[in-house]
């Protein structure tokens, strides 16, 4: 087996948060860890000249700080019952839960709603430190963002 395989690739349900993931590393056996993995990127500058001896060299990994500030504070908002939105809101994401559903969500679909919802209606505590930075080429912000009836 090559270090990039392992055993169980499939180790999480797509409906739940993911509760383990394999830590995959360049000469390493891949090692199945607790926790969901943090969002992190890769970066290799596109104009260093590429070192023959150094295959495969994946860059330099950089963690998503804001995103991974922002998974902790809606799974701490979701945790505890949602505090702070209307009562539409409210209903509508237990109605996206209930048992017996058809068509299930994804988690990863939940948490983007949710994620949305936490920062436009969430209590102030729940979005202390997260400062959405804006996008220059676009007028519109999440500050900026309206309900829509």
């Amino acid at each position: 087996m090559s270090s990039y395989e392992v055993p169980e690739p499939i180790i999480n349900t797509p409906f739940d948060e993911p509760k383990q993931h394999w830590q995959i590393e360049e000469g390493k056996e891949p090692e199945l860890r607790a926790g969901r993995r943090l969002a992190m990127y890769f970066y290799r500058d596109p104009r260093a000249k590429p070192d023959r001896h150094e295959r495969n060299n994946a860059g330099i990994a950089i963690e998503l700080k804001l995103v991974n500030r922002i998974r902790e504070r809606v799974a701490a908002w979701r945790g505890q019952g949602y505090p702070g939105v209307t009562r539409t809101t409210y209903e509508l994401l237990h109605w996206w839960r209930r048992d017996g559903r058809e068509r299930r969500f994804f988690f990863a679909q939940l948490e983007a709603a949710e994620t949305i919802i936490v920062l436009k209606e969430a209590r102030s505590d729940f979005r202390q430190g997260i400062d959405i930075p804006r996008d220059e080429q676009s007028r519109a912000s999440v500050t900026e963002w309206t309900r829509q009836a």
